[in-house]
């Protein structure tokens, strides 16, 4: 590994380094805009943007589903401008997700020699999460973006210190808390940094800063964030809070939960290298004078931790919940970085160059990059193409029928359903049984259509029909989309069936 004070190996001329950066830049901006407007919305997208479309501010975010208020209000915003297609309503999130490849870059040249940087941005670069997230519409690209900025913000006032840069330290917390609410993990850590590493005549600069942090966090809190707290989101993370009922029970929370973390951001075997090269990577950090770069991982990391422990904030969660931890990959995906290269060049230099390429090739081949870039292309997660299935809906829906929504579909189907409204039934939960449409219709509807998304599989979906309808009705058509589909039931007359039926209730 590089000696500390070493002059770093390799692309030293600017003109080098230049000619690698500007085909992973623009291999990134061109993964981030594919099927950025032509991709469906899926469920949590689409209550965002229902409450982006509302006619006020204050009606979208009474309707923003615990969305952070600026990012809200940005998008409502470009709504009112743009209108409301796809690119329009995830253009802030790819906005961010360019953002942080910028932010990404510069933060490593502060910490790191320019072959490592390299490799930390291609890894932010061609992540299949981080380019997911920067065009999905919700706020995550932006945790990232803002995380990272206050972490580079707060190197370059370190470097100075402390001579300049204040304002755009402290307007970087105070706007990045309206748009990411993890930001509050990383604050604490950038001010903690820079009280060990700036002049003690700094201390009251710093102190001012931290009491602007913490004001702006409380009106946040009384103002968006306590209102707006769902029981039910908290009670769906219960499982992803830590275990204290006994030591072996915390350890056996802990690990499957570590063990995601690295399978989310690293990939399926890089829950074997990934916590190898990020221990070389922290070594390298170590050994240049930089071990507060391991402060910028592990600290947010911890205060998460902490507040999973107070049930206010899942930790490494299931199904697909690391989303929750992106603000902390480009630090993580920098430290690997930094091992891996740091293992590379102390190989290379050891003449032991065989060794070095044969475990990059080993590497190569166990993060599948032709699967990743397949992805990025055209991102198969959350993928939930209902709107052909609502169009055909539309254009083959006849005056007495009744269309039931099944409760994951209900905020895609309004966001594309152009249709009456009347002889809907909206889904109230994912496990509903007992609807009797036949019953209850002053004329009953001889044909129901239910359609879906978000579901996990036909099988699932035609269980879930028969629960929920019973004997009387019988499939007769079965049309599927991407993560979505549209079932056409026929009610079958049975011996002695009611004719005498009443009002249709109101729909929920």
């Amino acid at each position: 590994m590089a000696r500390p004070g070493a002059k770093p190996a390799g692309l030293s001329r600017p003109y080098l380094t230049g000619l690698a950066v500007a085909p992973i830049f623009g291999a990134a901006i061109y993964f981030r805009l594919s099927e950025l407007g032509s991709r469906n919305l899926w469920t949590d997208e689409a209550w965002v943007a229902l409450a982006a479309m509302q006619p006020t501010a204050k009606a979208a975010l009474a309707a923003g589903q615990s969305t952070p208020p600026f990012y809200l209000l940005t998008i409502w915003a470009m709504v009112q401008l743009w209108g409301q297609s796809e690119m329009v309503l995830r253009s802030l999130s790819w906005l961010f997700g360019v953002g942080t490849l910028v932010l990404v870059w510069r933060f490593s040249r502060r910490l790191v020699e320019a072959p490592a940087a390299l490799l930390a941005l291609a890894a932010v670069a061609f992540s299949p999460i981080m380019v997911y997230y920067s065009k999905e519409l919700k706020q995550y690209s932006g945790d990232a973006f803002f995380a990272l900025g206050v972490l580079w913000l707060t190197e370059r006032l370190q470097a100075r210190q402390g001579r300049q840069g204040w304002l755009a330290l402290a307007l970087a917390g105070v706007v990045g808390l309206g748009f990411s609410q993890p930001l509050i993990f990383t604050l604490p850590v950038a001010g903690a940094v820079l009280w060990v590493t700036l002049p003690q005549g700094q201390r009251l600069r710093l102190a001012s800063l931290g009491a602007v942090w913490l004001l702006t966090a409380a009106g946040y809190y009384l103002l968006f964030i306590r209102g707006g707290i769902d029981r039910e989101l908290v009670s769906y993370w219960i499982q992803d809070f830590p275990d204290f009922s006994g030591l072996l029970p915390f350890f056996r929370w802990l690990g499957p939960a570590l063990y995601r973390y690295f399978w989310y951001f690293l990939g399926e075997w890089g829950v074997i290298w990934g916590p190898v090269l990020l221990a070389a990577g922290m070594m390298v950090m170590v050994r240049r004078g930089r071990a507060r770069v391991l402060l910028y991982l592990g600290g947010p990391l911890l205060l998460a931790f902490g507040a999973a422990c107070l049930h206010r904030y899942p930790f490494m969660a299931h199904y697909g919940g690391n989303r929750l931890m992106l603000f902390s990959a480009p630090v993580l995906y920098l430290l690997v970085a930094a091992g891996g290269w740091g293992v590379f060049d102390w190989l290379w230099r050891r003449r032991r160059r065989w060794l070095a390429l044969a475990l990059t090739a080993l590497l190569l081949a166990a993060l599948n990059l032709r699967a990743g870039i397949k992805e990025n292309l055209s991102p198969v997660n959350n993928r939930e193409q209902i709107q052909p299935l609502v169009a055909y809906l539309e254009a083959n829906l006849q005056p007495q029928d009744m269309i039931y929504v099944y409760y994951f579909a209900v905020a895609p189907f309004k966001y594309y359903y152009r249709g009456p409204n009347s002889g809907i039934c909206w889904g109230r939960s994912c496990v509903e049984q007992g609807l009797d449409p036949a019953a209850q219709a002053r004329t009953p509807p001889p044909r129901l259509w239910l359609i879906a998304s978000h579901i996990p599989d036909l099988i699932f979906l035609r269980q879930f029909a028969s629960r929920l309808l019973g004997p009387d009705w019988q499939e007769a058509a079965c049309f599927t989309g991407e993560g979505a589909a549209l079932l056409r039931f026929d009610r079958q007359l049975q011996p002695g069936a009611a004719k005498t039926p009443t009002a249709p209730p109101a729909p929920p």
